[in-house]
């Protein structure tokens, strides 16, 4: 098989990561890098990316999220590093161009062997006050929209093939 189409539909959301094996600088930088190629409208690449590895910088993060969510079970799944997504506020097609952006991580995670999960918790909450100053004090820009996280890590379980809906293409010949 294409090996482009076998990695799309073998690659899985992991909710379960080996914290104790942490993942290289140079990984991370890879994924990344995959995360800036993603095509985005009229090329202009609205997208930022912000990369935690530190493990109480990321635990602090979740709890600043799970407070913001009111749900204090909240958990990132205990990644070895987090990517903020985020873009302007005003931008046309930064949501977009960020989910793109996601994808590629995914995928290019999925391609060196590490398993990831597109968070998606602070896009609702990343305005209320108290999440915000957190994500200020972080150094995100003030005007910035989160488009998601991406958590990544070396999985500590396989990550389930959910069925495929029959009705999703219709042709309109």
């Amino acid at each position: 098989m294409n090996e482009v189409l076998n990695n799309i539909y073998t690659r899985r959301s992991i909710r379960k990561f080996i914290t104790e094996k942490e993942v290289s600088k140079e990984l991370i930088d890879e994924v990344v890098k995959a995360g800036t190629y993603a095509p985005t409208g009229k090329n202009m690449q609205t997208f930022r990316f912000f990369v935690m590895r530190n493990a109480d910088s990321i635990l602090k993060l979740q709890d600043v999220v799970a407070k913001g969510m009111e749900n204090p079970a909240y958990t990132f799944y205990g990644p070895n590093a987090i990517v903020i997504v985020a873009c302007d506020k005003d931008a046309v097609n930064g949501v977009e161009d960020g989910s793109c952006a996601l994808e590629n991580m995914q995928l290019a995670a999925h391609s060196l062997g590490l398993g990831s999960c597109w968070i998606n918790q602070l896009k609702y909450c990343g305005d209320k006050p108290e999440v915000a100053a957190y994500l200020d004090g972080l150094g995100l820009p003030a005007n910035r929209r989160v488009v998601g996280i991406l958590a990544l890590g070396y999985a500590d379980q396989e990550g389930t093939c959910h069925p495929r809906l029959d009705d999703l293409v219709t042709y309109l010949d």
